[in-house]
């Protein structure tokens, strides 16, 4: 079983905390941009989901010199950090869960994760979760656990999946998180059955 998530999140704080005002601004940003001004009613899952990537993309260029992570260049602005010994990944959320890996061998491995024995604590790969609503508003971030792949076209099971607390708030360090019973029915409160990205073409994997 890997790290307690609260260890985890509180370890990672500095990094999570700095990601989370970036998501907060750069989503509310790329709707604005991309489809408010322009009078779309309807946003457009992929485009809007690619116009957020590459806005944070940029912005995790301006790393503070303090918050030592290195970003690992991928296709179509994916987003990867390496961080205090972990290798995070960030995604678009498919109803609060990590989006299923397709037909990418690299996502499929990503989310691959064992732990054979009770000295295998560290749980090297994580997934940031970006919750977006179908009218494009952010809903916050989870922090996940990726344990390995059912089908091609589900969501990853996981291990555990917690939300990220907002900046403002202080960081609940003594708060234990329950490990869910079924991964694959996590909801957010007052969330939609269906997100953006919840139907994505066969073939297709716009991010890695």
């Amino acid at each position: 079983m890997p790290s307690k998530p609260e260890d985890v999140l509180s370890k990672l704080w500095p990094l999570l905390s700095y990601s989370y005002r970036i998501y907060e601004a750069l989503v509310a940003e790329a709707t604005f941009e991309e489809f408010t001004t322009k009078g779309e009613i309807e946003i457009e899952g992929c485009h809007h989901s690619s116009a957020v990537r590459i806005r944070v993309r940029r912005a995790l260029k301006q790393r503070p010199s303090d918050l030592p992570f290195t970003t690992i260049p991928l296709a179509n602005n994916g987003i990867e950090i390496h961080y205090l010994g972990h290798r995070i990944k960030f995604y678009k959320g498919v109803n609060g869960h990590p989006p299923p890996c397709g037909d990418s061998e690299a996502k499929r491995a990503f989310y691959q994760q064992s732990f054979l024995d009770e000295d295998e604590l560290h749980a090297q790969n994580l997934v940031v979760i970006c919750n977006v609503s179908k009218d494009g508003s952010f809903l916050g971030l989870d922090l996940a656990c990726p344990k390995g792949v059912v089908t091609d076209s589900t969501p990853p099971q996981c291990y555990w999946s917690i939300p990220i607390p907002h900046p403002a708030t202080d960081l609940p360090a003594s708060e234990s998180y329950d490990v869910p019973q079924d991964d694959l029915d996590i909801k957010h409160p007052g969330e939609e059955e269906d997100d953006l990205d919840i139907k994505k073409r066969e073939g297709t994997d716009d991010e890695e």
